[in-house]
């Protein structure tokens, strides 16, 4: 009896130790490898993950990608560490449209069964017809060497080719890629989707907004800056299939009414300081005194179904509010530029951002 307490124990001590080491991720047979190089580059999220939780996000890219049901895990996870590293990867990597909405928990895990909402040959299909969207509008990303400039195609691209809609796919770059309808997980999985598949540094960010809804928006970097981006909102139903760019590229200080979920991760600072790459500086529609706005009305060579402009702050912003008001001078331009006689005048207060709709 002695003998089998003595091997009880013994196995009782292995057991633990084998436990403690597969915690640490130091067991043998464990997964070892990380992202690429090249891909940990277009990552900021998966780089502020411990090694031991890249290993995870890499075991479970790899076997999302060839469909398996049952994933084996690097090691064992605790339920809680496991839950955040799978929503990171269902959340940055857009090209997992065909996961479930549903996944396994537990206390402790050691693998992961997987839910997929296609099989593997419609999601073959949906990857060619999602890989075919996003070229088309890479398709005008040709011969621009910029970032800015690129990030701004693909930031027009999907915003004339989608509309905010509930679909089966809404929450999903295929969504918006393919279907033309999605909520704004939708058009930020798809502008990672495209941004990404040009070479560029994209993350999605999600969080609320001023109101306390839950909202999903993307960060960008170009030359070792990173900036605010919604395509959503610049794609709001109010501007009536016009797309603007309030939101494109823009610094923390005017994207207040964002609010990122610092569980997920913590987001890069987006300064901008020199406003470089503003949208409104770079194609002149840039006011720094509110009695000009008639003359840049009459100057508008773009679009006459859309003029926007971006104020040097909200004391010119109100005063051109107040033009509006109370002269007719910005309706007279508008009549000129355009032909109509009724226009709205639309406010992102936020970002001191006046669209001008002709009707």
């Amino acid at each position: 009896m002695q003998g089998q307490s003595r091997k009880a124990m013994v196995a009782l001590l292995f057991g633990l130790l084998a436990a403690l080491l597969i915690l640490s991720g130091r067991t043998l047979g464990a997964f070892q490898k990380a992202l690429p190089q090249r891909e940990k580059a277009l990552r900021y999220p998966y780089q502020q993950l411990t090694l031991r939780e890249q290993k995870l996000y890499a075991a479970l890219c790899e076997g999302i990608a060839e469909r398996k049901e049952i994933v084996k895990l690097p090691g064992v996870y605790h339920g809680d560490e496991y839950r955040r590293v799978y929503l990171l990867v269902a959340e940055q990597e857009p090209q997992f449209f065909y996961l479930d909405t549903v996944y396994e928990t537990g206390d402790l895990m050691s693998d992961a069964e997987m839910f997929y909402r296609a099989d593997a040959a419609d999601a073959d299909t949906m990857t060619a017809e999602m890989e075919y969207a996003a070229d088309r509008i890479l398709a005008d990303t040709l011969g621009v060497s910029d970032d800015i400039g690129k990030l701004l195609a693909i930031h027009d691209g999907i915003a004339e080719n989608c509309t905010y809609a509930d679909d089966a796919f809404a929450s999903e770059a295929y969504g918006c890629l393919v279907r033309g309808k999605a909520k704004c997980e939708g058009y930020a999985k798809a502008f990672l989707y495209v941004a990404r598949r040009a070479g560029l540094h994209v993350m999605n960010v999600t969080g609320t907004d001023s109101r306390g809804e839950n909202h999903v928006w993307n960060i960008a970097e170009a030359d070792g800056q990173f900036y605010q981006i919604d395509v959503t909102w610049d794609d709001d139903q109010r501007y009536e299939g016009r797309t603007v760019h309030a939101c494109f590229c823009q610094p923390d200080e005017r994207f207040t009414d964002h609010n990122p979920d610092l569980t997920a991760f913590e987001p890069p600072e987006c300064k901008a300081a020199d406003d470089a790459y503003d949208y409104y500086i770079l194609h002149d529609h840039y006011i720094e005194s509110a009695s000009d706005l008639p003359g840049r009305i009459m100057a508008w060579t773009g679009s006459p179904l859309m003029m926007e402009f971006r104020f040097a702050d909200e004391d010119t912003m109100a005063e051109a509010k107040a033009l509006i008001k109370e002269t007719t001078a910005v309706g007279d331009a508008v009549r000129i530029v355009s032909g109509a006689a009724v226009y709205q005048a639309l406010a992102d207060e936020t970002r001191n951002v006046l669209v001008i709709l002709p009707s």
